[in-house]
């Protein structure tokens, strides 16, 4: 067992002590478990699975953020987080069709980088 900590900019959203954590990094999604070697990441938005027990498992939607890990001790600075039994499908099904439409369009003045990363956190949720 080791000890996690995610933070956003709204607030904490989890302290304790946990099994796993599997996170979406930059280069595919990892695992770290206990007496994990020293680890920082760069998150990407993705699922992130937390086993406060074994078997008992927690899913949420991030955002993109930072990871790291040292000494039993793991530390999330999350951009967003939502535990995916609160998701809105239903507003993250808009916000999805809205990225869509965005990259799709021809107007000059779209921030087409900006709409691929929506669309990514949209597609994630």
């Amino acid at each position: 067992m080791f000890d996690l900590f995610i933070v956003t900019l709204e607030k904490t959203r989890f302290n304790g002590t946990v099994h796993s954590v599997v996170l979406p990094g930059v280069d595919g999604y990892f695992q770290v478990l206990t007496n994990h070697a020293p680890l920082v990441a760069l998150l990407m938005p993705g699922r992130l699975e937390i086993e406060e027990q074994e078997g008992v498992k927690e899913l949420y939607a991030v955002s993109g953020g930072f990871f790291e890990v040292a000494h039993n001790k793991a530390t999330v600075i999350a951009d967003a987080l939502e535990k995916a039994v609160d998701i809105n499908y239903e507003r993250a099904l808009h916000s999805l069709l809205r990225a869509q439409e965005r990259l799709a369009s021809d107007d000059s003045g779209v921030d087409k980088e900006r709409a691929k990363l929506s669309m990514k956190r949209a597609e994630n949720r």
